[in-house]
């Protein structure tokens, strides 16, 4: 009894000591597993956690030229890029010289609505430093003319209470006579007349200068020149608003060209033989263009190509300058209606699925 008990008592004993060893010997290889576990983990993490950088889309810059139908179209060009190609754009504003030099440097990317032959030797000059590439026409049937008169004018206007004025006035020819020096007299120079020509710097001063002189008018008239193309619309509307006469230098499309009802005097049709040897016929229609950094096609090709599509005609601009002159809206403001209501148009210059991003960002907006 004493024995077995004795026995039992070491039996347990060596029972608990292995139990011991066997729970150590549990625990090293627990920790073992989870130590492989972390060190695989740890190898396994950088590839199965890596992602790649974000591409960002560079900034584009267009220009923004102080005239309303180049506005409209930067701003159009603004919507269709940032919200269908997912490119920041900003603007720079300025006139159109500074605006190629710009470009020349590498500052502007875009160049929406160069009137080539206005300013043919500045363009031609950025094109040939290889710096500057054409995209594309996107208008030629525009018109312009020096011998431009307000509507009323000729017709009268009975909702203003303006009798007509000069009602068998209809050509360049008839502006020789006396009672129409009379009618446009220079009120500084009362014995001449008075046309108010093209903005200082433009080309069209030096054309419409040749003008007067191929129709003999340069003794009859003076010339006025603007310092600006704001100082040419003020000139104009100034006249309207008071229902006197104006004779001067004006085109299409513009925001007053699209507001107010004016009066092309006839000129002989355009020759190009005559053109070249003194302007004594009507002004061609002016190509206009879409200009690009030489770098640009490299850097959004996807927009080079929508551009290379863009098509604005006289009377697309047209609408959208006279929308901007009925509502008081901004260039921003005809961009958005444009984009609502002409999809059409714009729909051209675009695949399909980016169309359908835009038109989806535009019904927001």
């Amino acid at each position: 009894m004493k024995w077995s008990s004795i026995k039992l008592i070491k039996g347990g004993i060596d029972i608990m000591k292995y139990r011991w060893l066997f729970l150590l010997l549990a625990v090293v290889l627990a920790v073992s597993v989870v130590a492989v576990g972390c060190g695989e983990e740890e190898e396994a993490t950088p590839g199965a956690t890596e992602t790649p950088e974000p591409t960002v889309a560079p900034t584009l810059t267009l220009s923004y030229l102080n005239w309303g139908s180049s506005q409209f179209q930067s701003e159009v060009a603004q919507i269709m890029i940032e919200e269908g190609y997912g490119y920041p754009v900003e603007f720079s504003p300025a006139a159109t010289i500074p605006t190629l030099e710009a470009m020349r440097a590498g500052d502007i990317d875009v160049i929406l609505e160069i009137w080539y032959e206005n300013q043919q030797q500045a363009w031609d000059d950025a094109v040939a430093s290889g710096l500057v590439v054409n995209l594309g026409t996107l208008n030629d049937d525009n018109w312009q003319s020096c011998f431009v008169v307000p509507t009323y004018v000729i017709e009268g206007d009975a909702e203003l209470g303006i009798d007509p004025m000069a009602p068998n006035l209809s050509s360049v020819s008839d502006l020789s006579q006396a009672e129409y020096i009379s009618l446009f007299a220079d009120p500084e120079d009362p014995g001449k007349g008075s046309i108010v020509t093209c903005v200082a710097g433009w080309e069209c001063e030096n054309i419409n200068a040749q003008k007067l002189v191929a129709y003999g008018l340069d003794d009859d008239y003076n010339i006025l020149v603007p310092g600006s193309q704001d100082a040419l619309f003020a000139s104009l509307e100034g006249a309207y608003e008071k229902g006197d006469p104006w004779l001067g230098y004006m085109w299409g499309p513009t925001v007053i060209s699209g507001a107010l009802d004016l009066t092309l005097l006839e000129e002989p049709p355009y020759d190009e033989v005559v053109w070249a040897d003194n302007k004594g016929c009507a002004y061609p229609s002016v190509q206009l263009l879409v200009g690009a950094s030489v770098d640009f096609e490299n850097t959004a090709p996807d927009v080079a190509e929508m551009l290379e599509k863009w098509v604005m005609n006289t009377e697309t601009l047209g609408e959208a300058l006279a929308y901007m002159d009925a509502t008081g809206g901004e260039p921003y403001d005809a961009a958005v209606w444009f984009l609502k209501n002409r999809e059409s148009t714009w729909t051209e210059f675009v695949p399909s699925d980016v169309a359908d991003k835009i038109k989806d960002a535009v019904a927001e907006l």
